[in-house]
């Protein structure tokens, strides 16, 4: 399919046929239909280059993972510019359901199939919003992963799509539908602990370095000029493909809205804030001198609420150190009579003013006693807290709601804060913005040359 067919398709008038079918139920067994799009799991192709033998980073393989486990859920088509990742992956929907889902390379035509009732986007970040837009335009519902996008505009071009279609979205921040989490923000909530000033979060990895970044021709199992999608086209280079790409600017946002922006997310949840007054970032590369990744590794950030509440975070990339609750990440929120807790699988906990006592406590794998034993999650606490999430997500496509556990309007609160992170330490200034609309005060000032970026001619994103 080339392009003018594909905008054919994805038009208006492609919208308003989807939305006069069901929106669900267009499997043979009644079941949402779902496909997947960016579902690597591992490569190695004889190249030497090994992204993870356990599969660890393989976002869209994990999410799919959780999907085919839901009764009600069909993953109908797989869909990936790695031929051998697409491979993969339909073998492991054959394996697990006795089912072969169907193998397409082009993201544009799982776009263009009606029977398709929501897709999965689990590509590198700079083709997020321009697969999401479209597919919401051709009446898909919509599970991204995070961020949205690489720059704060184009999050905004993706929220205006979402809201003039009214397709179910959801955001990829999986712990927004533990249990637990839920239960230690409620808590904060209902005043027992006082107002919450402040919350510190923080995320510290042991990447390895990225060397060897070069020139080198295009793999014969990997669509080079799709994988690029709507970025300016340059040439293929090793080392990148795939997920180091989330280091090197063009492609990825670096760890402040990757890994940052899980606990970003719970941080602001649990503080009660919505937009921000002024977002401050500092650090730089401060380890493995020499290496080829374009984002810094170590970041420190400042975000002032209205109401004087405050969020922190902070992350590097190489330290590999456990700083705080003995944990890689998490996040502490500080109230007036206590201080809640929120764990990287899921778990919380609440504690008296001096962070001595436990008052109470909630496992990852605890599940909600009210809930009927189709939604409970599973022992596993990542399992559990993704099949959560994807449950949510594939109830609200059947139900045709918006109601997701990550909606548009909180997600781009969250997303902004991180993208504007990035931009600060571009910039080396803070970033004031109108708490009122989410905008920058200034238009004029150095932030804004990267509210937008550029994109491939011809492959621009519009609302």
């Amino acid at each position: 399919m080339n392009r003018r067919d594909f905008l054919k398709v994805t038009g208006a008038g492609a919208f308003s046929i989807a939305s006069a079918q069901t929106l669900f139920g267009a499997t043979p067994s009644g079941k949402v239909s779902i496909a997947v799009i960016g579902c690597a799991k591992t490569a190695d192709h004889g190249n030497g280059f090994v992204v993870d033998p356990k599969g660890a980073r393989g976002r869209g393989f994990q999410v799919m993972s959780r999907f085919i486990e839901l009764p009600d859920c069909e993953v109908s088509v797989v869909c990936d510019v790695d031929a051998t990742a697409m491979d993969l992956a339909a073998e492991t929907v054959r394996e697990k359901t006795g089912r072969m889902p169907r193998k397409v390379g082009d993201f544009r035509e799982v776009l263009a199939d009606p029977s398709i009732d929501g897709v999965v986007v689990a590509t590198p970040d700079h083709s997020h919003v321009y697969i999401g837009c479209a597919a919401m335009k051709a009446g898909k519902a919509l599970y991204l992963e995070k961020p949205i996008g690489v720059t704060a505009g184009e999050a905004e071009v993706l929220a205006e799509v979402q809201r003039r279609t009214g397709m179910p979205f959801q955001l990829g921040t999986q712990r927004r539908s533990s249990y637990a989490t839920q239960q230690a923000v409620a808590a904060i909530r209902s005043g027992r602990m006082g107002k919450p000033h402040w919350a510190k979060a923080w995320c510290m990895s042991d990447r390895p370095a990225i060397r060897g970044v070069k020139p080198a021709p295009v793999p014969k199992w990997l669509n080079w000029d799709l994988w690029q999608c709507c970025a300016p086209r340059t040439e293929y280079r090793s080392n990148i493909v795939h997920y180091n790409w989330r280091f090197f600017r063009g492609y990825g946002t670096g760890d402040l809205p990757n890994n940052g922006l899980h606990f970003v997310d719970i941080a602001r949840w649990a503080l009660g804030a919505e937009w921000p007054e002024r977002v401050y970032a500092g650090g730089g590369h401060l380890f493995c001198e020499g290496e080829d990744w374009n984002w810094d590794d170590t970041h420190m950030l400042t975000v002032q609420f209205p109401d004087r509440k405050y969020l922190t975070w902070e992350g590097c990339s190489h330290a590999g150190a456990f700083p705080f609750m003995g944990k890689w990440t998490g996040c502490l929120v500080y109230c007036d009579d206590g201080v809640a807790f929120f764990g990287p699988m899921g778990e919380s906990a609440i504690y008296d003013r001096t962070g001595k006592k436990l008052i109470r406590e909630w496992a990852a794998n605890e599940v909600d006693p009210s809930a009927q034993e189709g939604d409970r999650r599973l022992s596993d606490p990542i399992r559990g807290c993704d099949r959560c999430h994807v449950a949510r997500f594939v109830k609200c496509v059947r139900e045709k709601s918006v109601d997701t556990a990550q909606p548009i309007d909180s997600s781009l609160k969250s997303n902004l804060l991180t993208e504007l992170g990035n931009v600060s330490m571009l910039t080396g200034e803070a970033i004031l913005v109108d708490p009122v609309t989410g905008k920058l005060k200034d238009p004029t000032c150095s932030a804004a040359k990267f509210w937008n970026r550029q994109y491939e001619p011809g492959w621009e994103v519009k609302a």
